[in-house]
């Protein structure tokens, strides 16, 4: 396997760089981040290179690369960047935990990551570009489009559509046999029952604090 070279350099950068050297016994060799955000000739024991210059010390012929950008502008930024890469020349590297539960055809395309305890039933198919936290589960015949996020512990039931750059928060449900339309941002707990357009916003319901506070409690 070719050594790796991870575009990006904050939270997100990070655990993916645990997730690749960690459990997929990938060489990663170099951050890579736009020229105007290098501040550190290094990271993490690893070399910061500015993204303007990285074909000329680590060449597309011979290193991968992942986009390790979070879900900033409903996905686009990401989307822009892997766009860059690709153009460069790099091939994108993709990951699948060991821990994750996932039918044997599953492929895994450019530039996704699916954590551990995701649960991805048989028929799945997820897309380029596509970050996929820990725990979550995707009911059997769901399609996941490009360039989506989807946080911990949501719940896609069976036969649905998730449409290109979409965010879906921690928590959400999803049910089955809906189509959700492209740049959704799902928040955290929100019920989702019907199929929805493109760009909608889906709020979950905020837990209010109670008036009593902990030290009044009669008993915990």
């Amino acid at each position: 396997m070719r050594d790796v070279v991870i575009f990006g350099m904050g939270q997100v950068a990070e655990v993916i760089h645990y997730y690749l050297a960690e459990e997929g016994g990938r060489n990663v060799v170099a951050w890579t981040v736009d020229a105007e955000y290098l501040t550190a000739a290094e990271h993490l024991g690893l070399p910061v290179v500015a993204f303007e210059e990285v074909e000329a010390r680590y060449p597309p012929e011979t290193h991968e690369m992942f986009v390790a950008v979070s879900f900033k502008g409903v996905n686009k930024l990401r989307e822009a960047k892997v766009a860059a890469a690709e153009a460069k020349g790099y091939t994108l590297t993709s990951h699948v935990s060991p821990r994750a539960a996932v039918w044997p055809k599953f492929v895994a395309n450019p530039n996704t990551i699916i954590m551990e305890q995701n649960v991805i039933q048989p028929y799945v198919t997820v897309g380029r570009n596509v970050i996929m936290w820990s725990g979550n589960h995707v009911g059997h015949h769901t399609r996941i489009g490009d360039n989506c996020f989807i946080a911990s512990h949501a719940v896609i039931s069976g036969n649905c559509e998730i449409g290109a750059g979409t965010f879906i928060g921690v928590n959400a449900t999803l049910r089955d046999n809906i189509t959700i339309g492209t740049r959704n941002v799902i928040g955290a707990g929100a019920l989702v029952l019907k199929s929805s357009d493109d760009n909608a916003v889906f709020i979950g319901a905020a837990t209010e604090p109670s008036k009593v506070t902990s030290d009044r409690l009669r008993g915990i």
